[in-house]
């Protein structure tokens, strides 16, 4: 992996599904569909989710992220778990095929001289072999080998998503893991005058207000109380991962400083103005969905 000359990310990829295959096998192959399957789970929240180009345009962007992005496009659908069967099942197939264009065989072109091989493979086979001394090292080896690859995976996405928050962090994910926000309730009620932050209309006697993210969660990756406001349900669905418009990010650094004024021992979880602008703006930078209005 040091060595490995990468215009994709594949190679890390391939890394880590191979870990997550051999997991609990004792088989002397894996198949590609398996392998197949891994790929799609690997790349979809990055792709799909949290929005990383694995590539410096959109037009060099590799087979596999066109894929993905075709197929949640299709269905309608930002999570995994969400396509329909046959369309997993479908794009499952196109990741295998996919490995056996240059993927396989590309990965051990950097290998080191006197260096194992992971595994054997030839065109027009249906799996991959291992001995079970790869199989042993594997199963050992297996959060060293995951972070070896995370750092080169991240390594080339800091290259193609300059501005992006946690690249780290996004890469290493298996999921997209969100905590409650009920803790911010009591806080933003006091600023909220009663009006969803979008659309201004009034909350209802027996309406309870959500809370949304203005740039959104998939970008930040974290909940500070400066993106947090509070909003009816329509816009808070309706807006899904999107940016807001322009006028909406003046909006919400006034409040803040409303809330910089009122809210003195919260003042530690507020961020200067300049840096809630400066991270909007990183996110258009990287084609970030924009721009909802309510």
């Amino acid at each position: 992996m040091r060595d490995a000359d990468m215009s994709s990310t594949y190679k890390p990829a391939l890394l880590r599904a191979l870990v997550r295959c051999v997991r609990g096998s004792e088989a002397n192959t894996i198949s590609l569909a398996a392998l197949g399957r891994e790929f799609t789970r690997l790349y979809w929240n990055q792709t799909v989710v949290y929005h990383l180009r694995q590539a410096a345009s959109l037009s060099k962007e590799s087979s596999a992220v066109k894929m993905i992005r075709a197929a949640s496009q299709l269905h309608g659908v930002r999570d995994l778990g969400a396509l329909p069967a046959a369309a997993r099942a479908a794009l499952d197939r196109k990741m295998a095929k996919l490995l056996q264009v240059n993927v396989l065989t590309a990965f051990h072109r950097s290998k080191p001289t006197g260096m194992p091989r992971l595994y054997d493979w030839e065109p027009g086979q249906e799996a991959v072999s291992i001995n079970a001394e790869v199989r042993s090292f594997l199963c050992s080896n297996e959060t060293p080998l995951e972070l070896v690859a995370n750092y080169h995976w991240a390594r080339f996405l800091e290259n193609t998503n300059r501005l992006a928050p946690r690249i780290v962090q996004k890469v290493e994910r298996n999921a997209a893991f969100r905590r409650s926000l009920k803790p911010y309730l009591t806080i933003l009620r006091q600023d909220s005058d009663g009006l969803c932050f979008y659309c201004k209309r009034s909350f209802g006697d027996s309406e309870t207000p959500t809370i949304d993210h203005v740039i959104p969660w998939s970008f930040l990756l974290e909940d500070p109380l400066w993106d947090l406001v509070l909003a009816c349900s329509r816009c808070n669905s309706s807006k899904s991962d999107w940016l807001p418009e322009q006028s909406a990010l003046q909006r919400l650094v006034e409040r803040n400083r409303k809330l910089r004024d009122d809210l003195r021992r919260h003042v530690s979880l507020l961020i200067p103005d300049d840096e809630v602008e400066r991270l909007y703006h990183a996110a258009l930078s990287v084609e970030w969905p924009h721009f909802w209005t309510p």
